[in-house]
């Protein structure tokens, strides 16, 4: 005999027929108020609730779709916070979502998964046209608001992510899948979701705003080391045509003939052009070896002792 699969929850985990008054009181709800099939919770497994309908095909698709909106109008109902306790809510005064004042909060954004169990034994192409036609009718329930942003100033490229704050998870599964694979096999089929997937995977959005943030940080991350490589390529164009630069002078400087000296003082033989030099005026005329003083020193009488 083939060995059961585990299961989720204990048998006190389950309340069947559970009212979810959308206006009213538990005891005295209002019109259209859904009543669960069936409740789980089970925050041991990750799961703090699961409202549950089960199908046995008596109810046409519309029908099941009408039921997801009065799920999201419960689940939209808000009341005054219960008693303060400590890191609670409750403390700011705001009001809180009905169905977290009965089941506790689920840590994470959004509201509590329903689920859909067909249980009507059909051939696969009936009920894949079943659960697709739901799927079709209840869109406005459970596809979240997409917001679309540009991936930085100025560019034109756009990327966004779906916000779900408002949707409702909307889980489908058959009662055989869960009898070969049990609730926490690849059993569940998440609307918006391409394929089947355990029930962790079914809950997740991997198209949230996490993800986007996640791309976002990849893309800033991309973009400044582009502008690093760009700004260390003009560092090093700076620093050949500074070489260059430097190659070129000294080129110029080797090839430039060297200012002629006095041979007499070794000093300059001929002083700046934009220099005037008075000794110019009582020196003889130049001899191309000596400079000025030199030549006036050169030209005074000499004694028997010399100059």
């Amino acid at each position: 005999m083939p060995e059961r699969p585990q299961g989720l929850g204990q048998i006190s985990s389950w309340a069947t027929e559970v009212v979810l008054p959308v206006s009213g009181t538990l005891t005295t709800p209002g019109k259209n108020s859904p009543r669960a099939d069936a409740v789980l919770t089970a925050p041991e497994k990750g799961l703090p609730v699961m409202f549950v309908e089960v199908d046995n095909g008596t109810e046409n698709p519309l029908t099941l779709a009408h039921k997801a909106g009065r799920y999201r109008e419960f689940f939209r109902r808000t009341v005054k916070p219960p008693s303060p306790s400590p890191n609670s809510r409750a403390q700011t005064g705001k009001p809180v979502p009905m169905w977290e004042t009965l089941y506790g909060p689920l840590g994470r954004e959004g509201y509590p998964p329903l689920a859909i169990v067909f249980t009507k034994q059909v051939g696969p192409a009936a009920m894949n046209n079943r659960i697709n036609n739901v799927m079709r009718l209840a869109e406005e329930y459970w596809a979240g608001q997409y917001c679309a942003f540009a991936t930085s100033y100025g560019s034109d490229e756009r990327d966004g992510y779906t916000d779900y704050t408002d949707a409702v998870p909307i889980l489908v599964t058959t009662l055989d899948r869960l009898r070969e694979h049990g609730p926490l096999g690849q059993v569940w089929f998440r609307f918006g979701h391409p394929t089947w997937q355990t029930l962790t995977d079914a809950l997740d959005n991997p198209d949230d705003e996490r993800a986007f943030k996640r791309r976002q940080r990849r893309r800033d991350q991309l973009r400044k080391e582009q502008r690093e490589q760009e700004e260390q390529r003009r560092e090093r164009e700076r620093q050949e045509e500074r070489e260059r630069w430097a190659v070129q002078e000294a080129a110029a400087e080797a090839a430039r003939e060297p200012d002629p000296v006095c041979q007499e003082c070794h000093g300059p033989l001929e002083n700046s052009p934009f220099e005037y030099d008075p000794r110019e005026e009582d020196a003889p005329p130049a001899d191309g070896v000596h400079c000025a003083g030199c030549r006036i020193q050169l030209a005074e009488p000499t004694g028997r002792f010399g100059r």
